[in-house]
């Protein structure tokens, strides 16, 4: 039998699958290896560098960068390198970024489940889905450095939970009180959380005056974290042309902030934020303590207003429109006006029912059309434009790594970093080309010591070139007949797998491509999922302990095959490649679950 919570349990796991797949989706089909503007200061010169030097101190992890702390995000990036065999490999970041996003919604519907009637599981539950698995902050989905918006955004909610929900004390509360000293490391506006609940406290001591000493200890921490943050604060020079010089300028973003998704129309913040401004009103007038519930709404929209309001202070030159990194910021408004609608529709006079229906169905339809245009016209458009100039990212870094010409990096736009000089230093650093994503290594060309018979670039004559880098083939001007074996000189890789590509014919008989282990007699056989004819298909291999040979063996005179040089590839972005391949397949549970939950009658079920 299930019963009510194991039903719970089941539509939960269903909506992480759903929206870690729909997540897989974007970065898959957009994301890429290329490492994206600031990686290449903040990650690979200052945090990568000093770490294969030797010399990575507490200030590497500390210092700011612009005008944020990103302790967390320095950390996350720099065990992400070791996990993976010393590999740098933004996919990963992305995916493991994609894992924290959907942790986050996991944690507020377990929250919100507990804190609202079970009437509203449903409602609360297709809603949170809905918000994270939609791509309208793909500036954050598809670059593994803005892991420190999702940091923050779990932190914040986190300390909601500790700080708001659980006693004085408790070890509930003592991870919010710890979060909230942290969460200054996340980004620079992590600390307006703090803000709001200084003044929720403030409120509650002067409202409920026979419990006050119970929300001082709360209030105290709150204090020292703000002051804390506060003294932590960076000004950047460079940033201030981005700064709103007029209070019409901020009010035009603030209200463009707070009507997302209609970022573009001011006006409809007022109509899209009224729930929430006439609970807080009415909370206000009728000085009521609000329940565990309406505490964690009201700090949740708090944040999200100043938020906004830091938005549009900090990046409000000329009424500018927030863009897509802000965006899963500015979307948790929808579900506080939501919460906030079910607040105020419980309170409010019989009479008021049919206007507050007309209302709630207008805000619904604005809501989902308003996302809808909103990846239409946006998203979409913004995703194909980056993973345009992803590849011309990786097709420029590949052609300087394979010939030190700074032209090659000279290029207006179509470098991931604005100055070619510093690019140009990292990728000449002999240490950071070690750690490159493979996809951006150029791998030497693999020598023998007597085959003729595999040549470079023998290959079928309309077989495109391999990344534009030499390969190895069979087919040469006398095409298929060209008969032999290659044996490569000893291997040896740090890596927990190689890639190899080929093309051509290879899994038929008398084609054969191997890797023979010193000191072990059985060879490993390479061969491709599906045969690649006159296209590439990539081999995954786990790299020996021992050194090993490359042996490719032509005993065809009717047939050819090609491979790519072997490149390194760490244990977590194989990982990936393999995560990636099952994208469809997690959404597919996801929904079908989704599916069973709600039709009991294809399980036995119990309430009890």
């Amino acid at each position: 039998m299930i019963n009510y919570q194991q039903n719970f349990y089941i539509k939960l796991l269903s909506v992480a699958l759903i929206i870690f797949s729909a997540k897989l989706l974007i970065i898959h089909n957009f994301g890429s290896q290329v490492p994206f503007f600031d990686q290449w200061g903040a990650e690979a010169a200052n945090l990568y560098l000093p770490w294969l030097n030797n010399n990575l101190t507490l200030n590497h992890l500390f210092d700011p960068h612009n005008e944020h702390r990103i302790f967390f995000s320095r950390i996350l990036s720099l065990s992400l390198l070791i996990l993976n065999d010393g590999q740098w490999d933004p996919m990963f970041g992305m995916v493991v970024n994609a894992l924290i996003s959907t942790s986050t919604a996991i944690f507020l519907i377990i929250i919100l489940n507990k804190l609202l009637e079970k009437k509203f599981q449903n409602i609360i539950l297709f809603t949170i889905c809905l918000i994270w698995s939609i791509p309208y902050g793909w500036g954050n989905i598809i670059a593994s450095f803005q892991s420190a918006f999702y940091i923050m955004l779990l932190f914040t909610i986190a300390i909601c939970w500790g700080l708001l929900l659980h006693d004085n004390f408790s070890l509930k509360w003592w991870i919010g009180a710890t979060l909230a000293f942290l969460i200054t490391f996340t980004i620079a506006s992590g600390f307006l959380i703090l803000l709001v609940i200084f003044v929720i406290k403030a409120y509650l001591i002067l409202i409920d005056t026979g419990n006050r000493k119970y929300h001082l200890p709360t209030l105290f921490l709150i204090i020292a974290s703000i002051i804390i943050s506060l003294l932590l604060i960076v000004r950047v020079s460079h940033h201030e042309v981005l700064i709103a010089n007029n209070i019409t300028e901020f009010m035009l973003t603030f209200s463009k902030s707070l009507a997302w998704p209609w970022v573009t129309h001011p006006f409809v913040s007022l109509l899209l934020y009224l729930p929430f401004l006439v609970f807080v009103f009415r909370m206000l007038w009728l000085r009521q303590k609000p329940s565990k519930a309406e505490l964690f709404v009201l700090a949740l929209g708090g944040w999200v207003i100043l938020q906004s309001a830091s938005i549009a202070y900090a990046r409000g030159a000329g009424g500018m429109t927030p863009v897509s990194r802000y965006m899963d910021i500015l979307a948790l408004g929808i579900i506080i006006n939501l919460l906030s609608l079910i607040f105020i529709s419980s309170n409010l006079p019989r009479w008021t029912n049919p206007y507050l229906n007309i209302y709630s169905i207008l805000w619904k339809f604005l809501i989902i059309f308003g996302i809808g245009n909103l990846v239409m016209v946006s998203s979409w458009p913004g995703m194909q434009l980056r993973n345009q100039n992803y590849n011309e990212y990786s097709k420029n870094i590949r052609e300087f790594i394979r010939t030190s010409k700074l032209e090659t990096l000279q290029k207006p736009n179509i470098i991931p970093h604005p100055n070619a000089e510093f690019l140009a230093s990292l990728l000449s650093n002999p240490k950071l080309r070690a750690i490159l994503p493979h996809r951006l290594a150029i791998p030497p060309i693999l020598q023998s010591d007597n085959s003729i018979t595999f040549i470079k670039n023998g290959f079928y004559p309309t077989t495109e070139k391999y990344l534009n880098e030499t390969t190895l083939g069979s087919y040469s001007k006398i095409g298929n007949p060209n008969v032999g074996k290659f044996v490569s000189k000893t291997i040896k890789s740090e890596h927990s797998f190689i890639e190899i590509s080929v093309a051509g014919y290879l899994g038929k008989q008398g084609l054969s491509l191997q890797l023979i282990i010193d000191g072990q007699e059985k060879p490993i056989n390479i061969i491709p999922p599906e045969l690649a004819g006159k296209s590439w298909v990539s081999c995954y291999i786990p790299v020996p302990k021992q050194p090993f040979k490359l042996v490719a063996t032509d005993n065809r005179p009717d047939l050819w095959f090609a491979f790519a040089m072997p490149r390194n590839l760490g244990k977590l972005s194989f990982t990936t490649i393999k995560i990636f391949e099952y994208k469809w397949f997690f959404l597919l549970i996801g929904i079908s679950l989704l599916f069973i939950s709600f039709y009991p009658q294809y399980y036995q079920y119990s309430k009890e």
